[in-house]
């Protein structure tokens, strides 16, 4: 039977798995000059920690969720996203002291939804979550850095942000946004229309493109906010400018989630259908998970829709140890002392030379080492460079101390 991998998930390999390496390592070498400290949490759950974080009338955790019972028949499920546990293992591992704490994560996240480009039910994200800092300054760092890794990855972005207020400005918005939606709800799809009734402030972060028709008309969000959210915007803003980071104020970005809280953004870019990173500030999840009040800001990057947008230079490096009538075990001692020097070697099982030569283009490698019988008695090798076309025979010691 051919086995293929499960639909809305892929196999990497090639360029694929060096476009993702390279992806996480800038991310990684970045998050490093602001201190961040790395964090790693299961893949699965209990179900409540999202039901509870994530907002049990949201889409990810009434259609997306992989969930199931185990054998003793608690609820898990998959994680869809990477914040919630996170802001578990900050309560449960007692990470509450030496505030400001700073974590960076990376890792497979999944989500049963129809598969399209850029978007699979198994994806990758790397994030970062600041918990204890309650000034804009966590909120201009978390889109700096996400600025800064696109930039370093050289791929064109445009920063879209919002404030949704504090839960009293919000509510007072949510009043006169389900007053105004109510007379036109049978505009708007089914999806929408479940949302009038849970949530109505999600049906601001509907896709679907006659639903962002109807809503040119709403309220505006900023119009709302007190008068210290109207401030924190405005300084979020101004520093924003400060730093040379373009942005545009987007009054119908809500964010998903309904731990989301005061300023909220999104990176956008002209070669990703979706959001290539997203985040903001959420200073009542952990209180709201059982823990202390701990303000945090946060953000994460879609791996899977930045790739096509990377590019990764294939250099040829390493070395393909070939022999003529020499035993394999001879090979093997050269080609460990060259490992032991920090370089990739091969040791060639081809029995003509020219498919030996063939292997190492295959495999990028960038120099041939020639192990005959009058090289093995005069202790030399004989190295080629396979690019340049450039050979030498040299001692083996002198090879070895080149290396």
């Amino acid at each position: 039977m051919n086995y293929q991998p499960p639909r809305g998930t892929r196999d990497f390999f090639g360029d694929e798995i060096r476009k993702l390496r390279k992806a996480e390592s800038v991310f990684v070498q970045v998050l490093s000059l602001y201190g961040f400290e790395e964090i790693k949490t299961p893949v699965f759950e209990d179900t409540a920690l999202f039901k509870r974080s994530i907002g049990e009338g949201s889409d990810i955790v009434k259609k997306q969720m992989y969930t199931f019972p185990d054998k003793s028949g608690r609820s898990l499920s998959l994680r869809p996203e990477g914040t919630a546990p996170v802001a578990r293992a900050f309560i449960s591992g007692n990470l509450l002291t030496g505030l400001p704490r700073r974590f960076y994560y990376s890792g497979e996240m999944f989500r049963y939804e129809r598969p399209q480009k850029d978007r699979r039910r198994e994806f990758f994200q790397v994030g970062a979550e600041i918990f204890g800092e309650k000034s804009i300054t966590a909120d201009v760092e978390a889109i700096g850095i996400c600025a800064n890794v696109f930039k370093k990855l050289n791929i064109p972005f445009s920063l879209e942000i919002n404030s949704i207020g504090c839960p009293d400005c919000r509510g007072e918005y949510e009043k006169v946004f389900k007053k105004w939606l109510k007379e036109r709800i049978t505009r708007f799809c089914s999806d929408c229309q479940e949302r009038f009734v849970g949530n109505p402030l999600r049906v601001l972060d509907c896709k679907k493109a006659s639903c962002r028709e109807e809503l040119a008309g709403a309220p505006e969000f900023g119009k709302f906010l007190c008068s210290n959210c109207r401030k924190n915007f405005e300084d979020v803003r101004g520093n924003l400018s400060k730093k040379k980071i373009g942005y545009k104020v987007n009054p119908r970005l809500v964010r998903g989630l309904d731990y989301y809280n005061g300023c909220v953004f999104e990176f956008y870019s002209s070669g990703a259908k979706d959001a290539i990173a997203a985040g903001g500030r959420y200073d009542g999840l952990v209180k709201f998970l059982g823990g202390p009040d701990v303000p945090a800001v946060g953000f994460a990057v879609g791996i899977d829709r930045v790739l096509s947008m990377i590019e990764v230079k294939n250099e040829r490096k390493g070395y393909i140890v070939i022999g003529a009538g020499i035993e394999v075990g001879a090979l093997e001692d050269i080609a460990g002392n060259i490992r032991d020097k920090g370089k990739t070697c091969i040791v060639s099982t081809k029995k003509k030379m020219n498919s030996s030569l063939k292997f190492a283009s295959e495999k990028n490698l960038r120099y041939a080492v020639f192990v005959g019988e009058s090289e093995l008695n005069s202790g030399s090798i004989t190295k080629k460079d396979l690019e340049t076309g450039i050979q030498e025979t040299i001692l083996l010691e002198e090879f070895f101390k080149e290396l």
